[in-house]
This record gives C-alpha cells, sequence and structure tokens, in this order.
C-alpha cells in the first residue's frame, strides 16, 4: 500500500486518489473514445512528458487501428506555469486528412493546448479533439476550449503522481497526491 503522505523536495503532499479510481477513470475514456473512434484509425498525439503514464493505460485499452505520435511542450518551473509554451519536440508524423486526438496529462489554463492545436492545425488534420486525464475547469483562462474526454475533473491543488511531477519528482507514483498547504 502507497503512504498517505510523501514529501517531495520539502513540501508534503497526500494522497488524495487512488490507483483504482485512477483505472477505472482511464477505462471510461478509452470506452468514449472507442465509440467514436474505432473506425477512423486515428492519430494519438501524445504530449511528453507528463502524458506518458495515462497515454500507455490509455492506448493499451485502444482494440482498434491507431497510430501514436509524440510531442513535447515546456511551461512550468516549480509550483507555477511560466505563461511561455516553448515546442522542444515537434511532431513530425503526418497527420493531414487524419483524425487527430491529442493525449494530455492535466489542463489547468488551457494555453498549452491552445499552442498545440494552432501547431497541428498547419498540419491539416481532418479533426482534432483533447483528451486530458484530468481537468481543472475553475483554472481554465482560454475561452473555447473544449476538452472532449476528461478523466477526472479536479479541484484547484497541486498535484503529482500518475506522471504528473513537481520539478522532475514523483511522476512514478501510482496514486495522485495533493500538495498540503502549510
Amino acid at each position: 500500500m502507497a503512504a498517505e503522505r510523501i514529501t517531495i523536495h520539502g513540501k508534503t503532499f497526500e494522497k488524495t486518489i487512488p490507483e483504482a479510481e485512477i483505472l477505472r477513470a482511464v477505462e471510461t475514456v478509452a470506452e468514449r473514445i472507442a465509440a467514436d473512434y474505432k473506425e477512423k484509425n486515428p492519430v494519438f498525439v501524445v504530449v511528453l512528458s507528463g502524458a506518458f503514464v495515462f497515454a500507455s493505460d490509455l492506448l493499451r485499452m485502444i482494440k482498434f487501428p491507431c497510430q501514436i505520435a509524440f510531442t513535447k511542450l515546456k511551461s512550468y518551473a516549480g509550483l507555477e506555469s511560466t505563461g511561455k509554451i516553448i515546442e522542444q519536440l515537434p511532431v513530425s508524423e503526418d497527420i493531414s486528412g487524419r483524425h487527430v486526438v491529442i493525449i494530455e496529462d492535466i489542463v489547468e489554463t488551457g494555453y498549452s493546448m491552445q499552442f498545440l492545436k494552432e501547431v497541428l492545425a498547419d498540419k491539416h488534420p481532418a479533426s482534432m479533439e483533447i483528451c486530458a486525464f484530468s481537468f481543472k475547469p475553475d483554472k481554465l483562462r482560454v475561452k473555447g476550449l473544449e476538452v472532449k474526454y476528461v478523466g477526472m475533473h479536479l479541484p484547484d491543488a497541486f498535484i503529482v503522481g500518475y506522471g504528473l511531477d513537481y520539478n522532475h519528482q514523483g511522476r512514478q507514483l501510482r496514486d495522485i497526491y495533493s500538495l498540503v498547504k502549510d
């Protein structure tokens, strides 16, 4: 059994979402995507590094033809978004005329997803949707940004685990932990 509290870089985090609940949410998302895309051979664009755990679980539940591509964006420093998005690894696959599903770990302000959608739109996909493990609708700042597939809606708390990190630590945790306010 995982610890109820952990410490990362001097900050205390408390377990708030156990692995079993996470996997049930992922399965629900996989079922929704299958209903929409099983005949379309979509391209799943996984946003590194945070979404790799979610994408791994989700894509192993996908039982129809698909392609997987990767991109890497950077917008965080410590506990806060810098407000500046840097594309560190562009999508190299041809997505022209293809149905694209962006797989993201967490959508908060929406700026990273808005940036990525604009970049990918220049490659002329047939359609494009966002799939996020977690979504914090109260923090969304991009008007009109739709996150079609959401594993969990979360309150406004800094979280680690299941791919999410604090200064490059905690991604490997099976459960999700929230920062304990001092």
